[in-house]
């Protein structure tokens, strides 16, 4: 009995070390939703931030939100998916908190750059009308890119002709 419960827990070691990289990377489309959520973390916090000096860009940023509020929860409900699959349904709320507080935490201490002033144009730009996916998480790759947390790209197989 306790060679089979060895071999049982060596097996499930294995498989354990072997599911860990898959795990830990992230796709293309969580990729992307991660700079999207950061770039919208970045925008909330430093409006709040900004709003009592000459770059009060809030009302741009809120009309952004309400403009693509259904793309803003479609990238965060990719993520929350994506821990889900990688660390169970009843963690994944907690990670996604803690990747957001992350963010927050990083943007409510004043990054310097983009600075107010900047912000305040990317706000303008972004609230002039509904944006997709792609173009927001181009956007955020050029102004914040992917979050630390998210770093860890999936690699890609691509299929070769013999």
């Amino acid at each position: 009995m306790k060679k089979i419960k060895g071999s049982i827990a060596a097996a499930l070691l294995a498989v354990s070390l072997v599911a860990t990289p898959a795990q830990a990377c992230w796709t293309n489309a969580e990729q992307d939703a991660a700079r999207i959520a950061n770039m919208n973390q970045m925008l909330m916090v430093s409006a709040l931030r900004c709003r009592f000096g000459n770059d009060n860009f809030l009302s741009d940023y809120n009309r952004f939100v309400r403009q693509n509020n259904d793309v803003l929860a479609s990238q965060h409900n990719i993520i929350k998916a994506r821990y889900a699959r990688t660390m169970g349904q009843k963690a994944a709320f907690a990670e996604l908190d803690r990747f957001m507080i992350a963010l927050s935490n990083y943007y409510g201490g004043g990054h310097g750059d983009p600075d107010c002033a900047k912000l305040e144009k990317l706000s303008a730009e972004l609230s002039r009308g509904r944006q997709d996916v792609k173009t927001l998480a181009l956007i955020a790759d050029e102004v914040v890119g992917v979050p630390r947390q998210a770093s860890q790209a999936c690699s890609v197989s691509i299929a070769s002709r013999r």
